[in-house]
Formats: structure tokens, C-alpha cells, sequence
């Protein structure tokens, strides 16, 4: 059975299950509900966001398409009993200089391949947000701004290149905050430091 919450009851702590049943009657010590709220906390620190459809060099303008279409909404997910859509969205593995919000020169073919899906017949009225993702080097207030200049950039990029309007492309960063991978090795780290195409309108 799978135990949803915790809670205390007249100085007992106690779990219920997802309807509100106990799972255990008798008083749980002081050590172990200590040990109970430890699991918690480590669970709670290692979960990582969703990991969405990654783009990358064989990734083709129709996959971009496809992924960003409103009818292609990857799951449901629960809020206290309510389902809501999942926004379709890609992430784009875009390489910077380090440091720097400049983009590389062989990141520009993927950037191109987004560019030329937003023109296409099916995506050319929507909206999309940036949403700028770093691994978690450096500081968290370092590291927001950082994927905010850097989702300022591929905007930039692509209004420059493709003539797409400022009212179509939303920029959100989120800095470490949602790792979609392991910050413990490099290859986790370069998929965590990404840049999300989420459709919203």
C-alpha cells in the first residue's frame, strides 16, 4: 500500500494512505519518526523534474512540430484530485561560451530547425515561453540570471533570423532549480543546462 502523508493525533504520529486510512495504529517512537522525516527529506531532495522530449543535431523540424502541437500532450498529471494538461514542450541542448550567454556557432543548426518549425503553417499563431535551465554550478541568484540572459539570447536569435514577433516568445528562468539529470557528472550537467520551448497559448 502506498503511503501518502503523515500526520500527528493527539501526540501519535501516524500514516495514512491515499484515503485517509491508517496504516499504523501504535505510537511510533521518537527515533523512528525521526528516521521517517529523514527519508522524507531525502526523497524530497533528489526528485527531478519531468524530463521532456530533448532535441538535439538529428532532431528534425517536423519532430519540433509534432512535439509542440496542442493534441500532443505527453501525460496528465494530479493536483489534489483535478488533472490538468501537461503544456507540450522540447528542450533544445544549446551550447554557450562559458560564462556567457553568447551562443555557439554549432548550436545555431538546432536553433535554426525551432526557427523554421515556429514558421510553419501549424505553429505560426502560437505562443511559446524560453525557459532558461543551468546546471548547479556557481550560486542559485548567479545561475538565474544566467539562464535568463541565455533564454534572452535564443529569443533574440531567433526574432533576428526568423522575424518572429516579441508577443510570441515568453522568457522564464528557472537557474538549477528543475535538474532533469544528475548534477554529479558532466553528461548530467550539459543536459541539465538546456533551454525549454513550452507552448502556452
Amino acid at each position: 500500500m502506498r503511503i501518502k502523508s503523515l500526520f500527528m493525533l493527539r501526540g501519535q504520529t501516524r500514516f495514512s494512505d491515499c484515503r485517509g486510512e491508517p496504516v499504523c495504529s501504535p505510537l511510533l517512537s521518537s527515533m523512528s519518526f525521526a528516521a521517517s522525516i529523514i527519508i522524507l527529506l531525502c526523497f524530497h531532495s533528489t526528485a527531478w523534474a519531468d524530463k521532456p522530449l530533448i532535441a538535439d543535431s538529428e532532431t528534425s523540424v517536423t519532430d519540433i512540430i509534432q512535439a509542440l502541437q496542442k493534441q500532443k500532450m505527453r501525460d496528465y498529471r494530479d493536483f489534489g484530485g483535478i488533472a490538468e494538461d501537461d503544456p507540450p514542450k522540447i528542450a533544445a541542448l544549446i551550447h554557450f561560451e562559458i560564462d556567457s550567454a553568447t551562443i555557439l556557432e554549432e548550436s545555431k543548426p538546432l536553433l535554426n530547425k525551432f526557427g523554421q518549425a515556429l514558421q510553419s503553417d501549424k505553429l505560426a499563431h502560437s505562443t511559446l515561453m524560453i525557459a532558461g535551465h543551468t546546471d548547479n554550478t556557481g550560486t542559485n541568484i548567479y545561475n538565474l540570471a544566467l539562464s535568463y540572459r541565455r533564454a534572452e539570447s535564443v529569443k533574440n536569435y531567433l526574432k533576428e533570423q526568423y522575424g518572429l514577433t516579441e508577443q510570441r516568445l515568453i522568457i522564464r528562468a528557472y537557474g538549477e532549480g528543475e535538474p532533469i539529470d544528475s548534477n554529479d557528472t558532466a553528461q548530467g550537467r550539459t543536459i541539465n543546462h538546456r533551454v525549454e520551448f513550452i507552448r502556452i497559448d
